[in-house]
This record gives C-alpha cells, structure tokens and sequence, in this order.
C-alpha cells in the first residue's frame, strides 16, 4: 500500500511538474522580418555608420536604430524606426511631439528642437514610429556651425518612405 501510494505522489508531481511548464515556457513566435529604406543623400559628411537591432523583449517592442556620423565635425544622426506590439497607440506620432510640418506622401511629420538636438517624427510603413535625432559638437548644447535646417530632416525622411 505505501509503494501504491508513493507511485500516485510521484506521478501528481509529474503532471504538475509538466503542467507548470507547458503553456508557460512557450513563447509566441513575432516575426522580426523588416525592410527599411536607409537614406542616401546626407546633409553633412558620413564617415561611419552602424546599426543596432533591439529585440529584448520580442513579444512587446521591436526597434532599429541606424546610427550616422562624421568624426571629424563630431555630427551625429540617428534614425530609429520603433513599434510597440501590444500597444498600437505608442506607434503614432502626434501634434504634441513637436511642430508640424507634411512629408512628400502628405503624412504628418513633428520637428522639435532642444538645446544640442533637433529631431523629426512621423509615423511610418507598418505602423511604425520612425524618428531621426540629430547631435553635433559632442553631443553639447550648441550646435555651431553644424545646426541642420528643418528641410535637411524632412528631405531625411521623404527619402525613407
């Protein structure tokens, strides 16, 4: 009788054993195949050039920095292109990002600028939020020389879409 039941404990741990871990461990498959345009056409000298793929949590944010530089002048342009999954409403670009200006497709575009950044934002193909970030002179408050036009961001962007 004691083996009978040592074997019925043993087998109520294994179904709980194997129960804890059967829907929890899978992970939904989110497919994170995208093509991006990179623009072509920069308002200043490309020295170096990198991209960063962020997947760290692939079920909830997908984002693509592609990051533009000069060494030599210290100018640097990001273009991030992001989305959230679970929460389509993050992925849009609205009025209280910054000052509105149209793309060539007529989608809306924000331009904000702070002391030692200007960035541009509009919401792109696939429901994506894409952005470009601008820094110059080492990332202090004054751009010098180096400040970019509002038109250099938006020919930017209408390159990508």
């Amino acid at each position: 009788m004691k083996n009978k039941i040592c074997s019925y404990v043993a087998m109520l741990i294994s179904v709980l054993l194997l129960s804890a871990c059967g829907d929890k461990s899978e992970v939904d498959n989110v497919p994170a195949i995208y093509e991006f345009k990179e623009p072509n056409d920069f308002p200043f000298e490309i020295t170096e050039v990198s991209t960063e793929i962020d997947l760290e949590v692939p079920n909830h944010l997908h984002q693509f920095i592609f990051y533009y530089s000069n060494e030599d002048t210290s100018q640097q342009l990001k273009y991030i292109v992001s989305k959230v999954l679970e929460e389509p409403e993050d992925n849009k670009a609205t009025k209280d990002l910054g000052t509105e200006y149209t793309l060539e497709n007529g989608l809306p575009a924000y331009y904000d600028e702070r002391p030692g950044k200007q960035s541009l934002w509009w919401e792109n193909a696939d429901g994506f939020l894409a952005r470009y970030v601008y820094f110059a002179n080492d990332n202090t408050s004054e751009f010098g020389d180096n400040k970019l036009e509002v038109e250099d961001l938006l020919d930017l962007a209408n390159q990508v879409q």
